[in-house]
């Protein structure tokens, strides 16, 4: 029973040291995350920009984004309809260029020169592209 304490106190102790990034916060442009025309806009902006590394095989992954460490995300998981939206913006905005992502080994770029609604419509899609 002891030894089941002690991991347990090992683990909760482990997840307090993963900080969570600090980023702005942002408030979308209304309606923009349920607004299907900007879903598609979306949509569009992550195959033409993102789905190489991003995106499924049949997407266009490729092939050297299974390399990637750490790997890039498909954003399929049930996890990134939850995340908050001005993270994914934060996150599309910066990159690899700050912490924690730099010292991780990230390699995506910066997209800060996208305009910004273009960005909030790649975050509509990403939340509806999570099942």
């Amino acid at each position: 029973m002891i030894r089941i304490a002690l991991f347990a106190l090992i683990l909760a102790l482990a997840a307090c040291g993963e900080r969570q990034p600090v980023y702005p916060a942002r408030q979308a442009p209304a309606g923009v995350l349920a607004d299907a025309a900007q879903i598609a806009a979306g949509k569009a902006l992550f195959h033409e920009k993102c789905a190489s590394c991003h995106g499924k095989p049949e997407e266009g992954r490729s092939p050297r984004a299974d390399f990637f460490e750490p790997p890039a995300p498909d954003f399929s998981a049930p996890a990134y309809r939850t995340t908050d939206p001005a993270y994914l913006f934060w996150r599309i905005e910066v990159g690899k260029t700050v912490e924690p992502y730099l010292s991780r080994g990230s390699v995506m770029p910066a997209w800060r020169g996208l305009p910004d609604q273009q960005i909030w419509q790649l975050v509509a899609y990403l939340k509806a592209r999570s099942s």
